[in-house]
């Protein structure tokens, strides 16, 4: 596939068709219809254009199925690439997205007739990913290998900008995927618990397979102490009183040292200490963006 001068240009398994289309065509489009599911072997991913604006190259080695009363779809006779599909009466055409590669700058924007799809695959994505689509995502299909595991995280923060006391480190492990939904949801409670705590600093929390993690940043021990005495103190009950999760380890640590606070000028380049929060850069003068928080 090449893309030059405002235009896709791509071509069939042999190569004896090519087929140029200009870049802003409409697409990725999948279509799940019977039709699509008995001519490709899936789904049909097209990218629609007018005819007027496509150019084929090797037309003498196309042919043309009436497929339906409405619809034509072409191939190559040589190696049978499945080439496009057209209505017998009208101006456009959907050409396969197959025939671009890999190098194809796109992503799946609409998909059609989606009921009409077998049980064995699932629709493509859509769309930007929610931050729920993304946690159910890692969630279903971790991965990993002996040594490293991959899941989500998740930071929460009070917007509190002052240097933590206390640090607070904390893993559990779920004894399978319904208990680890379980945790879950006492997660979301602290953490509306730990906000409303006006010694909260922020939190990072997550999922790698069947581990839950969290760091949790305070002011000081107290404000951790008066967060955790409210919802936290249910879940620590269910904890030692039933058959919950596989495994835990909770410890508090306060820090030996707590660095400087660097933050790039936007303006000259220079890496500035803003532990401060300091305002102009000691460089330039120019105007600093603000100090973000410690954690």
């Amino acid at each position: 596939m090449s893309t030059t001068r405002g235009s896709l240009t791509g071509s069939c398994h042999c190569g004896r068709v090519t087929v140029t289309l200009p870049d802003d065509s409409a697409g990725v489009i999948a279509c799940h219809c019977a039709d699509c599911q008995k001519l490709h072997g899936n789904y049909f991913a097209l990218l629609a254009a007018d005819r007027a604006d496509v150019r084929w190259t090797g037309e003498e080695h196309i042919r043309w199925y009436r497929s339906s009363e409405a619809n034509e779809r072409g191939f190559c006779a040589h190696c049978g690439s499945r080439l496009a599909k057209r209505p017998v009466e009208g101006a456009r055409v959907m050409v396969s997205a197959g025939l671009f590669e890999r190098a194809l700058p796109r992503r799946v924007v609409k998909n059609l007739w989606g009921a009409q799809k077998p049980d064995w695959y699932d629709l493509p994505r859509v769309g930007p990913m929610s931050p729920e689509e993304f946690v159910s995502l890692a969630l279903a299909e971790p991965i990993g290998t002996a040594s490293a595991q991959y899941g989500y995280a998740l930071r929460a923060t009070a917007g509190n900008h002052r240097a933590p006391g206390v640090i607070a480190l904390t893993w559990i492990t779920a004894a399978d995927a319904s208990e680890r939904e379980r945790i879950r949801a006492h997660s979301k409670q602290n953490v509306q618990d730990f906000a409303a705590e006006p010694g909260f600093i922020s939190i990072v929390t997550g999922f790698t397979g069947l581990r839950g993690f969290t760091v949790t940043a305070w002011e000081d021990e107290d404000a951790m102490k008066r967060a955790l005495a409210k919802h936290h103190a249910v879940a620590m009950r269910e904890l030692f009183g039933e058959r919950f999760v596989a495994s835990v380890w909770t410890s508090v640590w306060t820090p030996t040292r707590v660095n400087r606070l660097w933050v790039r000028c936007p303006a000259c380049g220079a890496l500035e200490d803003v532990s401060d929060d300091h305002r102009a850069c000691a460089k330039c003068h120019a105007e600093l963006p603000p100090r973000p928080a410690y954690w």
